[in-house]
């Protein structure tokens, strides 16, 4: 998990990307369920970007504590 952390933050935009692309896609989905009664993510792929979503959030809040 430590390589994957120091590839994420390596590239200098990529963890706002990854954050709020995956939260933007999972948000639309949610919009997209209430008013279009339709997935816009496929049910395999929804998992494994709630993953990505609540793992960047966990790196979010692991830097935030480091720098206070």
């Amino acid at each position: 998990m430590e390589k994957l952390e120091k590839f994420i933050y390596s590239v200098k935009y990529l963890p706002g990307i990854l954050y709020f692309g995956s939260f933007g896609i999972i948000l639309f989905d949610a919009c997209s369920y209430i008013f279009m009664e339709g997935n816009f993510i496929p049910d395999l792929l929804s998992f494994p970007l709630f993953f990505l979503f609540l793992f960047m959030t966990h790196l979010i809040v692991k830097n935030y504590k480091k720098k206070k």
